[in-house]
């Protein structure tokens, strides 16, 4: 990632003072969320769209 774009995307984001302390740590994470982005199929129409969905099991030892 180029660093014009790292730095417009810490702006964007509000990481300016994390880009100064970390730069390399926030420039490894925006590459890979930009590889994660990319990966996302983009011919989806809105009732195709992904859902994870997360149901946490009772507990069956404790009261609710």
């Amino acid at each position: 990632m180029q660093d014009d774009e790292t730095l417009r995307l810490a702006r964007r984001a509000g990481l300016e003072r994390y880009l100064a302390d970390h730069p390399e740590q926030l420039r490894a994470a925006l590459a890979s969320a930009s590889a994660l982005r990319d990966r996302l199929p983009r011919d989806l129409s809105p009732a195709e769209e992904p859902a994870h969905v997360y149901r946490a099991r009772a507990n069956k030892e404790q009261p609710r």
